[in-house]
């Protein structure tokens, strides 16, 4: 039996879906299949036709055979008084994208209700209609204490830095090669860690993908999906887990 890893690209949204389209449909042409794409669902301050636009183009992607998670709300941390001390360590050193970093049990169930009726409202209408998210990953992975279980309260997959959790509880060792904000230094380890996961015959390993990667580092990322291919991995969805 083939073992399985996932290629998750996140960060996808109003703002950027339409210079990410063409990316996703050249990796879906390596990749054979559509993979987990994860969708910030906030749609605050864009006009109606950039949402319209972007709504088309979820059901483009769905249609196509990707698979559509839910990625926090605004993917931007706000300065909370429900958030503790380590929160507020998370939001510097990610420039204020660990959205979920250290909140409280009431602010955490608040953003992620606020994530998940953006989500509804892009999902109201049309073919599409009553999508729900394949799986919930924190912005930067950063979370708290309360999100995993609330998370799975929705039935919802919740995804963390080293590890997939289903709503049924069953949870899956997956190691993560990321590339996006890290020093120009760690890029290179970074991507020789990111083909040992790939290789060891062992948990299902993710490759996390960004816009800010393309397109300087495209031709090392698709070169990563190789070695996963052509290591008899088989490209999988968390709907599959």
């Amino acid at each position: 039996m083939a073992r399985k890893f996932l290629l998750c690209f996140h960060d996808f949204s109003v703002w950027n879906y339409r210079t990410v389209l063409p990316v996703l449909d050249s990796l879906k042409d390596l990749c054979g299949r559509g993979f987990s794409v994860l969708v910030i669902p906030s749609t605050e301050g864009a006009d109606e036709e950039s949402v319209a636009g972007f709504r088309d183009a979820l059901a483009r992607l769905k249609s196509d055979g990707f698979e559509l998670a839910l990625h926090g709300y605004k993917h931007k941390a706000e300065f909370s008084q429900g958030r503790s001390y380590m929160g507020l360590f998370g939001m510097v050193v990610t420039h204020r994208e660990a959205e979920f970093a250290g909140l409280s049990e009431y602010e955490s169930s608040r953003l992620l209700q606020a994530g998940v009726k953006a989500w509804e409202a892009l999902f109201a209408e049309g073919d599409n209609a009553g999508i729900k998210p394949a799986a919930f990953v924190p912005p930067t992975w950063y979370s708290n204490k309360y999100l995993p279980m609330q998370v799975r309260g929705m039935k919802m997959l919740y995804e963390d830095r080293f590890s997939l959790t289903t709503a049924r509880g069953r949870r899956f060792a997956s190691p993560v090669a990321s590339f996006a904000g890290i020093p120009e230094c760690l890029v290179k380890p970074a991507f020789k860690f990111g083909e040992l996961i790939l290789k060891i015959p062992a948990g299902i390993p993710r490759i996390a993908l960004h816009p800010v990667d393309f397109p300087e580092r495209e031709e090392q990322l698709r070169d990563l999906v190789r070695i996963a291919l052509n290591n008899r991995r088989k490209l999988t969805h968390y709907a599959d887990l």
